[in-house]
């Protein structure tokens, strides 16, 4: 079956699904963090497994000479890492200091990612 390939007539929607995957990315990704942040600040074990499995990750990902790596995302999930990690120290106030930013950037990215669902939902108004 030789079917043309897809494409979006007006140029004015055509980067929608983009936007979409990153409305979606910001709130699952807010909402992972922040249920991960907590169950592993309850179980230390698996919070510093999860803590450096996602440093790594991110790591790897920044290091990467792709082209098509997301770079924002990957500082995130290095970030929420290393954070991850620094919610375990004996010192309180590295602790307490860590847990802070680690549930305040997890409902930054929710909040965001809601903004940005608001705004492409008020532009695909205003275009139709």
């Amino acid at each position: 079956m030789n079917e043309q390939e897809w494409k979006d007539v007006n140029p004015q929607t055509a980067d929608l699904p983009d936007k979409g995957r990153e409305v979606i990315l910001c709130i699952v990704g807010g909402l992972v963090i922040a249920v991960l942040g907590f169950v592993g600040m309850k179980i230390r074990f698996v919070g510093l497994v999860v803590g450096m499995v996602a440093f790594m990750t991110g790591i790897g990902m920044i290091m990467r000479k792709r082209t098509t790596t997301n770079r924002k995302m990957a500082f995130v999930i290095a970030t929420a890492g290393l954070l991850m990690l620094l919610t375990y120290p004996a010192i309180g106030m590295v602790k307490a200091i860590a847990a802070y930013f680690l549930i305040t950037g997890a409902i930054g990215l929710v909040v965001f990612g809601l903004f940005k669902a608001v705004k492409l939902s008020w532009d695909l108004g205003k275009r139709s």
